[in-house]
């Protein structure tokens, strides 16, 4: 298992002190039967830092490594099949390193000069050892960037992933105070979070596309709606959050192009853990969680963790509530020496009182600035959701570095919501204009996602080639009903001061309600990618996806007496679909490799006819994504740095056909009639740095810019995405004996933001009236705190305040009657966390 190693302590300075003092190459008992196993290499000249990475995805040993020059040495090639020992001395020969393997799953890499380990002219100890870490864990690392990435299916590290990748690691999650998906998100490069009624965690967008597409532990893609759940958990049970901008279709094939998030889960640890952590916020929220983990038998082939949380309190709005509990447990089994099984579930309740609204706009678009705290709903809405995920995972590691990976996992869940808000375009004039609605809902579904790959090395036309070969199956399915309703009207001016009594709201169905079943999609897809070794310090991948595509929407209208008062039912296949991927890289020196990557878009619009009605669906929506770049690992590897210049071009989008304008009415279940004809562009930079840039100091830093436009209109494509975006946050551990305290600090800042649109309301007469909108607001930062104090290694307090200044601003702008949402208010967070 990953071994994480705090720089700077005594305790690594100690060990790597004795190590640099052991002869060379020297094995240890338990490394006897390992030495005998022979793999197959074909690793070209480079860094000794990533090509270590290499002979550990090769061999499946589990190498740690940390920080000093040595790392960035140019190493020996190693090609040819031998054992790991081997392959790790032909690596070194004649770099001035030593190495020791301190058991079967570590090696220890040592400067073997006259200083290591000595003591300087001030009493340091000069620490001349390396610890790699293996793999892509970063639980326990303590670091605010990782060695590898695994969301291209294999571990590879963010220099050599030729697009843009963003890893928010366990230590980020844990100073900042990071508790679901949609707050980790909030902090990653490029990304945009927004409120949503159906999203429980938010929506995420990237270079003006959505983000809908997640894996997880580099599974088969499952869907970010909370009509499927799967995004609405914690993470107290994830390890990271990797999030990839841009296509990604040659391992999720149907998809936006605003990229795709990958969640790890916590695994087993090698030794018994206890972690505690208690929370709590001025919001009168709080917060618990118990982390047990532990090996089940002496020899620790038999491992197991349990996470259970939970979260009660209010939130910063008024009448706003949340009751959430989870439990996770996982277990592994080393079925012999190359062979771990891993298997479990969870379990959530998640109980709130939702408003899910949002604020209104007067008629004229202007804001009404309502307090931050302001709730326009009602104390009577209630959501209740239940969801329960198995899921296993097997590996094997063959005989000459191939490694075959499965998994599986299956969701479930349920819900039940009752929703009362007020909305409506407000009269400045009066006051008047707001409405409250309601409605009753009931869904459920699930969700199925497998994959099984092979990776490992052999030659293409005389070249060695890191090749993955695989199958993925995923289908999510759901059964929902919604039955809505109107109340009373509300003046604005008597917020607060009335409301809308439960005895006046209908029972469940109401007059009418609506169904959506079955409401699914399927995909079965094979890939397929090989890394080329040009040369030594060139690569070219090549990658392609065969992918088959089955949608199911069928919706209808049913009155109170169960008369049907309108259907629609769409089904719709797509076949032999191919999306390529290529890319090619150069290693510029030991620190930077130069990039340039195309990815094929794939996106279904099934759910748009093509008139004349009923309707035809529309063509997918096709396009490319070309990225360009440099990528760095600095300071010997405790540092990424990335520079990706990008350019998308989608064809096909779904236009508004105005030759059946008539057809058109937002109270029926038609959604005809439409033309393919939109193209959408999307270009910009990405720029990000994250890890410890200097002595006690990690950082993560990314900017954005992004030009979106919609070529049919002419006009910006998708608002929500700013052209400017800017997210900072550093963190200082004091020096000597106030090492104790850290500090960290941050900004978020984004440029101007605008909505425009066309608002439907009843005309008065038993019809639909188009009102034109266009709001905007302008620029804003938000700046973050935090205080840590260890009592110990394994006890902390960490002080979090977010919002540090209170500033005023919506996090989403909507339309004039509703989805305007504030972002929240300054908020004072205390954690408690302690590990025995």
């Amino acid at each position: 298992m990953n071994r994480g190693i705090r720089r700077g302590t005594l305790m690594a300075l100690m060990a790597g002190t004795m190590l640099a003092q052991l002869p060379l190459a020297t094995w240890s008992p338990a490394m006897a039967q390992e030495a005998a196993q022979v793999y197959d290499f074909n690793i070209p000249a480079r860094a000794i830092r990533a090509a270590m990475n290499d002979i550990v995805r090769v061999s499946g040993i589990d190498v740690a490594f940390a920080e000093t020059p040595s790392a960035s040495v140019r190493g020996n090639a190693v090609r040819g099949s031998m054992t790991a020992e081997q392959a790790v001395a032909l690596l070194l020969s004649g770099s001035g390193l030593g190495y020791q393997f301190t058991d079967r799953n570590t090696v220890t890499i040592f400067d073997k000069g006259p200083d290591s380990g000595a003591a300087g002219a001030d009493g340091a100890l000069n620490l001349g050892t390396i610890m790699l870490q293996g793999g892509a864990g970063t639980e326990g690392s303590n670091s605010y960037t990782t060695t590898a990435s695994t969301i291209g299916k294999t571990s590879e590290t963010l220099r050599e992933t030729p697009q843009s990748v963003t890893v928010i690691t366990s230590r980020q999650i844990e100073d900042r105070g990071l508790n679901d998906l949609g707050a980790a998100l909030n902090t990653a490069t490029g990304v945009t979070v927004t409120p949503d009624q159906y999203y429980s965690a938010g929506r995420f967008f990237a270079r003006g596309f959505e983000i809908s597409n997640l894996r997880i532990d580099g599974g088969a893609v499952g869907v970010t709606s909370s009509f499927d759940a799967i995004s609405s958990v914690g993470l107290t049970r994830f390890d990271r959050v990797e999030v990839l901008r841009g296509a990604d279709g040659l391992f999720s094939g149907n998809g936006e192009a605003g990229g795709v998030i990958s969640l790890a889960r916590k695994r087993p640890l090698e030794k018994r853990l206890s972690t505690v952590e208690l929370g709590y916020s001025n919001f009168g929220n709080a917060r618990a969680s118990y982390d047990f983990s532990t090996p089940l038998n002496e020899a620790g082939s038999l491992r197991s963790r349990m996470i259970i949380a939970a979260e009660k309190g209010d939130t910063f709005y008024d009448l706003g509530e949340r009751d959430n509990r989870s439990v996770y447990a996982v277990f592994e089994a080393d079925l012999g020496d190359s062979t771990t099984l891993s298997f479990g579930g969870s379990y959530d309740r998640q109980k709130s009182s939702p408003w899910t609204g949002g604020m209104p706009r007067y008629l004229d678009g202007s804001d009404p600035a309502l307090p931050v705290t302001t709730s326009l709903g009602t104390d009577w809405a209630r959501l209740d959701h239940k969801g329960w995920e198995v899921f296993a995972g097997l590996r094997h590691d063959f005989a000459g570095g191939w490694v075959w990976n499965s998994n599986v996992t299956y969701a479930r869940h349920r819900y039940q919501a009752l929703y009362g808000y007020l909305a409506g375009a407000v009269d400045p004039a009066t006051g008047d204009g707001l409405v409250y609605n309601g409605s009753h809902n009931w869904g459920k579904g699930y969700q199925l996602q497998a994959d099984s790959n092979l990776a490992g090395q052999l030659d293409i036309f005389g070249m060695p080639a890191d090749v993955v070969v695989g199958l993925d199956y995923a289908k999510h399915s759901s059964d929902v009903s919604r039955a809505e309703f109107a109340g009373p009207s509300l003046n604005l001016a008597d917020i607060g001061s009335q409301g809308w009594p439960i005895g006046t709201v209908p029972t469940f169905p109401g007059d009418s309600r609506y169904n959506f079943h079955p409401y699914e999609e399927t995909r079965f897809g094979a890939y397929a990618r090989a890394k080329l070794h040009l040369s030594d310090s060139t690569q070219a991948m090549l990658g392609l996806r065969y992918g088959s595509y089955r949608f199911s929407f069928h919706r209808a209208s049913y009155n109170r007496d169960g008369s049907t008062n309108w259907t629609e039912a769409l089904d719709y296949s797509d076949n032999g679909v191919l999306t390529p991927f290529a890319a090619i890289s150069h290693d510029l020196n030991s620190s930077w490799t130069a990039y340039a990557s195309y990815a094929a878009i794939y996106q279904s619009q099934s759910r748009y006819l093509r008139g004349p009605e009923p309707g035809t669906p529309l063509d997918p929506i096709t396009g490319q994504t070309f990225e360009t770049g440099l990528k760095g690992e600095l300071f010997d590897g405790a540092v990424n740095a990335s520079l990706a210049a990008y350019y998308t071009k989608r064809k096909g989008e779904a236009v508004y056909d105005p030759r059946y304008s008539g057809v058109y009415d937002p109270s029926n279940g038609s959604n005809c009639c439409y033309t393919d004809s939109g193209d959408v562009t999307s270009k910009g930079i990405d720029l990000e740095l994250s890890g410890e840039v200097a002595p006690g100091l990690e950082l993560f830093a990314g900017y954005t810019l992004n030009l979106n436009k919609n070529s049919e209109t002419n006009s910006l494509y998708n608002s929500v995405t700013p052209k400017h975006m800017l997210k900072i946050w550093g963190n200082y551990t004091l020096p000597g004996d106030y090492s104790a305290w850290s500090l960290g600090a941050g900004v978020r800042a984004q440029s101007a933001t605008s909505v425009s649109g066309t608002e439907w309301v009843p005309d008065g007469a038993g019809g639909w009236l188009g009102l034109p909108f266009s709001f905007g607001q302008g620029g804003y930062a938000v700046a973050d705190l935090s205080l840590r104090y260890e009592f110990s290694e394994r006890s902390s307090v960490v002080l979090n305040v977010n919002n540090l200044f209170d500033r005023r601003y919506y996090a989403q702008l909507g339309t004039l009657s509703k989805n305007n949402f504030y972002g929240a208010p300054r908020e004072i967070a205390v954690t408690f966390r302690s590990s025995f």
